[in-house]
């Protein structure tokens, strides 16, 4: 198959996220396999193309078509602007038998509508958490905003402007249904994959610090970051060694407010920014700690960090919400807490700190099931089929 993946993040340079996870998995599984991939993603620096092992990623430099943009709703769309530029300067009609688009503000919106009629290619939209769901759960944007208008317009559009749809849950699916109006039916759930042996077990790092709980992810509110951060400067006054170490990226008041508050309980030693870490170096980190604790308000698909801690045999806290529950199993491999509940997360800290039996037996548990449901071939051979499914259906 020729396969043409749409991705504004991409790593390194433009993601760590689940959307730039995802795309990056699919080109360097689908293209190791045989297939040419090729990836239209952006960047910041210089635009260029260059291979990434046999994936070629083309990194276009976004116009803003001498726009001053003044609304957020403008920059997606002159992006999604860019993208179409380069997929006629490509050829792609042509040149790819898939174009797959993610659905977030509608990177798409301009190819998929615009040629939708007339395509030779088919179009596959992957869902990861939709505009709508954090306007949502999230109270970002305003509902009233053209920033939330325009936005979900696009995404509402590129769903509908396609042939096949991913979700990496059920629950991002459910609520995608429902809220753009697409059957529920038509969306095919393929949660996550985890590279497992780049992610897997290995001994702890011998320190003083006990228990040593690591957190990846965003550095905002909605991530449970403060509620984490909190609850460790409460903990150290009947663990004085406790320490954790918070890996991402985030705006500098929260982090500067963050160490504030330590400093003022007198907890700084007991809480460490590591700010952003490279994918490639989480491993070593979660070979650090003794538990990893991401207390998500609402997580919209599985959740990889999760998949790569018990990938790496450590046990999990996570909120018994949205998708995390899908991939996170209740007292087998983890511990699912109310959100924003800082009693519960406290007590499930403290649960793993004082049974080393319990945090070996969810690690162990966690590992196996990683292995045998989300490995990274696993996933490529229903992420195949399902394109493979795609090309078998004819165009009207």
């Amino acid at each position: 198959m020729r396969l043409c993946i749409v991705s504004q993040e991409y790593t390194p340079e433009t993601g760590g996220g689940g959307i730039g996870t995802q795309s990056y998995l699919k080109a360097q599984g689908l293209s190791a396999r045989g297939h040419h991939v090729e990836v239209v993603s952006a960047s910041w620096k210089n635009p260029r193309s260059e291979y990434d092992g046999k994936a070629l990623v083309h990194r276009i430099k976004p116009s803003d078509f001498g726009l001053d943009a003044m609304d957020q709703s403008i920059e997606w769309m002159s992006y999604s602007l860019s993208i179409a530029q380069k997929l006629a300067e490509m050829q792609a009609e042509k040149n790819f038998d898939v174009i797959q688009f993610p659905e977030y503000v509608g990177e798409g919106f301009f190819h998929q509508t615009n040629n939708f009629k007339w395509r030779k290619a088919r179009y596959s939209v992957q869902l990861h958490g939709p505009l709508g769901m954090f306007a949502e759960h999230m109270g970002w944007p305003d509902k009233r905003s053209t920033t939330y208008t325009s936005g979900c317009f696009m995404e509402k559009s590129v769903i509908h402007h396609s042939d096949g749809v991913l979700a990496s849950s059920h629950n991002t699916a459910g609520f995608c249904a429902g809220y753009y109006d697409y059957p529920v039916e038509k969306i095919n759930v393929i949660h996550s994959g985890i590279d497992i042996e780049k992610f897997s077990p290995r001994a702890r790092e011998a320190d003083e610090a006990f228990p040593k709980v690591l957190f990846v992810g965003n550095l905002v509110g909605s991530k449970g970051f403060n509620l984490l951060v909190d609850t460790v400067i409460r903990m150290s006054k009947r663990y004085p060694k406790i320490k954790l170490r918070t890996i991402g990226r985030g705006e500098d008041a929260i982090v500067s407010a963050a160490q504030n508050r330590a400093a003022d309980a007198g907890a700084s030693a007991n809480v460490e920014f590591l700010r952003y870490v490279p994918h490639a170096d989480l491993p070593k980190h979660f070979a650090w700690c003794d538990l990893f604790a991401g207390p998500s308000v609402y997580e919209p698909g599985p959740g990889n960090v999760y998949l790569e801690a018990m990938a790496c045999g450590r046990p999990v806290i996570a909120c018994n919400t949205a998708g995390a529950p899908e991939v996170v199993l209740d007292e087998k491999t983890s511990i699912l807490i109310p959100p924003q509940d800082s009693a519960a997360l406290e007590r499930a800290i403290e649960r793993l700190a004082e049974d080393a039996g319990l945090r070996d037996r969810f690690g162990a548990a966690g590992r196996e099931w990683v292995v045998q449901n989300f490995s990274f071939e696993k996933y490529i051979d229903k992420v195949e089929s399902f394109y493979e499914r795609l090309l078998k259906q004819p165009l009207p």
